[in-house]
C-alpha cells in the first residue's frame, strides 16, 4: 500500500498540476477551435515554465546534497526551491500573456499559483504546509474558476479533482509526510489563490 501512495504523490506532485490544468483547458469547446499548433505550445510552454524550470535547481541541489529528496520533505530545505518556483511560475504568466495572449482572467489565475507558491514560502518558515494539495488545490481551483466563467457545469469533472485530492490527501498523511491540517491548509491556500482571480478580472 505505501507503494500505492508513493506512486499518487508522484503522478500528482505540484510541479505537473499546471500542466494538467493546461491539457484540460486545451481540450475545452472554447479552445478546440484554434490551431494544433497554438495549444500544443500552451501546453509544451506551461510544461517547460512549471515542471522544468522548477526541477531544475532541485536537482542540482539534491547534487549539491542541499535537498534530499524530489519532494523537499525537509522544511528547512524548502525555500530556495520554492523561490525559483514562484520566479519560474511569474515567467510562466508573462508567457501566457504576453506570448499566447490568454484572457485575462486565465492569466491572473496563473498568478494565483504564483502567489500561493510565495505564500507557502511564508507559512513554511514555521510550519510544514502540504505543497502536494496546494498544487492540487490550485487544479481545483482554476477547474471550479474556468467553469464558473465560460458558465459550464461538469459535475464529473469536479467529483473527479475533489476525489483525487482527496486520494492526495490521504496519501500525503499515510506516508507521514504531513498532518491533517498540513494537508488541508495546502489545499486551502492552493484553490483560493486560483479561484479568486476569476471574479476579479
Amino acid at each position: 500500500m505505501k507503494k500505492f501512495h508513493e506512486i499518487i504523490s508522484l503522478v500528482f506532485q505540484p510541479l505537473l498540476m499546471p500542466t494538467y490544468g493546461m491539457i484540460l483547458l486545451m481540450n475545452m469547446d472554447v479552445f478546440t477551435g484554434l490551431p494544433m499548433r497554438w495549444r500544443l505550445i500552451a501546453i509544451i510552454g506551461t510544461f517547460l515554465f512549471t515542471a522544468i524550470f522548477p526541477a531544475i535547481p532541485i536537482y542540482l541541489l539534491m547534487r549539491k546534497g542541499e535537498v534530499h529528496d524530489l519532494f523537499i520533505s525537509k522544511k528547512e530545505e524548502r525555500t530556495m526551491p520554492y523561490l525559483f518556483s514562484f520566479m519560474a511560475y511569474v515567467f510562466w504568466a508573462l508567457f501566457m500573456w504576453r506570448t499566447m495572449q490568454f484572457p485575462t482572467f486565465i492569466v491572473a489565475m496563473g498568478m494565483g499559483s504564483a502567489l500561493s507558491i510565495f505564500i507557502i514560502i511564508f507559512i513554511n518558515i514555521k510550519w510544514k504546509i502540504s505543497a502536494h494539495l496546494a498544487g492540487i488545490g490550485g487544479l481545483a481551483g482554476a477547474i471550479f474558476g474556468v467553469c464558473y466563467r465560460t458558465a459550464i457545469n461538469p459535475v464529473w469533472l469536479f467529483s473527479t479533482i475533489l476525489a483525487i485530492s482527496a486520494l492526495v490527501a490521504l496519501s500525503r498523511i499515510e506516508l507521514k509526510a504531513h498532518t491533517p491540517s498540513q494537508v488541508l491548509a495546502g489545499f486551502a491556500v492552493g484553490f483560493a489563490a486560483v479561484f479568486t482571480p476569476c471574479f476579479m478580472f
